[in-house]
């Protein structure tokens, strides 16, 4: 496997599958060889778009491609199915976030994953978002010294592009779908809080609109504002601020591509940071690597994708019964 590319069977031909698609298109270790998805009108229209064979069955597209690895982009709820029909096959597995939309699906994924010795990793995307990864090496080698605090914002519209992203038995809503990408950031910056505590708007199918606090020993605020309740003439919008005790990080969505990352140091001018990697293709890549490599997914690790869920999860329990949750 080290040796020629990684073939790889697409599940879910929708929005983020095209992404994946359109970002792994050069990658020299990752080979697309077909598309599952019980949708004929998108399985065919991609399936035209980049002239690969397309199957309305994963199993009968893993039977007849026998490829490497599946790229599971289906909506959340049917992420445990596709794994089982992946490892009943031998096949390892990329799979979207969120993990799943309970706990114990997400559990039983990982269980299933270690059982018949398949490889699975979450694409949690924001972990090769070239802002978030900058920050991230930042807080690990203390260039700007420790983090004092976190202020995440995720923003958006109603997804008019899949209106089932609002219902929380499909998605989790905002509280999971969207907040889950900010909740992985702070993961990896500062670990598991000792309890978090939730407001939000239980509103068009679920928590749609949300602010947490994440409660850490040493006291550090963080903030994580999600929503899909914006105006229709709201662009989306995601953004960090992060303030190290020399210096303190902002990101902006709304600014121009490679001017996004600006440093505001203590002593000294303002620092903007280009970086325009494609964090679709790097993920891809990066799952490929690894896997032809045998190597493990150390870059995002399983049990930090359910903690995340974990977490996501918690939040919603804090909106609906008004106080904090312990973790």
């Amino acid at each position: 496997m080290a040796n020629k590319p990684i073939k790889m069977v697409l599940a879910g031909a929708g929005f983020i599958g095209r992404e994946h698609l359109k970002s792994a298109k050069g990658l020299e270790l990752v080979e697309y060889v077909g598309i599952a998805d019980p949708c004929e009108v998108a399985a065919k229209e991609a399936s035209v778009q980049y002239n690969l064979p397309c199957f309305s069955d994963l199993s009968e597209a893993i039977a007849s491609l026998k490829p490497d690895a599946v790229d599971v982009c289906v909506p959340t709820p049917y992420h445990l199915a596709q794994v089982e029909i992946c490892a009943e096959h031998g096949v390892n597995v990329l799979c979207e976030k969120p993990m799943e939309i309970t706990l114990d699906a997400a559990r039983r994924m990982a269980q299933i994953a270690e059982d018949s010795g398949i490889r699975l990793m979450i694409a949690q995307v924001m972990r090769f978002w070239p802002e978030y990864r900058y920050v991230r090496e930042a807080s690990e080698d203390g260039r700007y010294g420790k983090i004092v605090s976190v202020d995440c914002k995720r923003l958006s519209s109603p997804p008019g592009w899949n209106s089932w992203l609002m219902d929380e038995t499909k998605s989790g809503g905002a509280a999971i779908d969207l907040q889950i990408h900010d909740m992985d950031f702070v993961l990896q910056l500062l670990g598991t809080p000792r309890s978090l505590t939730a407001w939000g708007r239980d509103q068009t199918g679920g928590v749609n609109a949300l602010v947490t606090k994440l409660d850490y020993d040493n006291g550090i605020p963080v903030f994580l504002e999600t929503s899909f309740l914006m105006p229709a003439s709201y662009p989306f919008r995601m953004f960090f601020k992060v303030e190290f005790e020399e210096a303190t990080f902002e990101m902006d969505f709304w600014r121009p591509k490679g001017q996004r990352l600006k440093i505001y140091p203590v002593d000294g001018d303002v620092k903007e940071v280009c970086v325009t990697d494609d964090a679709y293709c790097d993920e891809i890549d990066y799952f490929a690597k690894q896997l032809a490599a045998g190597k493990p997914f150390d870059a995002v690790p399983l049990d930090e994708s359910i903690r995340a869920l974990e977490l996501c999860c918690a939040s919603v329990e804090s909106c609906r019964v008004h106080k904090p949750v312990i973790l």
